[in-house]
């Protein structure tokens, strides 16, 4: 359960648990609630993924059995790791990377929806 202590917010940092983000390199933030066509595309591509791996391991004979296996593994994960709202923040990476957004937090709850919310306005307020 994600509550309001895991966030905080220092001079020059985000931290949400173990993980920081410089405020001077976060450009935005919003909270996502996930549609099904956004779950729909993360299972084709774990799935995807997953029988790629195997592909490029065993491209042939054995590849043939094993793909469609690690296809459905990738799905099951990907099935298992969904979360219904995401907190993310848009950075701005050193490398050449560049600006992309980043799932800082992820939840099911409602409850922790608004905890995301507070969390956004809050930061949003900070780095404008």
């Amino acid at each position: 359960m994600i509550n309001t202590q895991d966030f905080k917010i220092t001079d020059n940092n985000f931290r949400f648990q173990k993980d920081d983000y410089k405020l001077s390199r976060i450009r935005d933030v919003r909270v996502k609630q996930n549609a099904i066509k956004d779950h729909l595309f993360r299972l084709m591509a774990l799935g995807l993924v997953f029988s790629g791996i195997v592909w490029v391991i065993c491209p042939e004979g054995f590849g043939y059995i094993m793909a469609p296996i690690a296809f459905i593994i990738g799905l099951i994960t990907a099935l298992i790791s969904s979360r219904k709202y995401e907190l993310q923040i848009e950075f701005q990476h050193i490398d050449e990377t560049g600006i992309q957004w980043i799932s800082v937090a992820k939840a099911n709850k409602l409850s922790e929806m608004t905890i995301f919310k507070e969390q956004a306005q809050h930061l949003k307020q900070i780095i404008t």
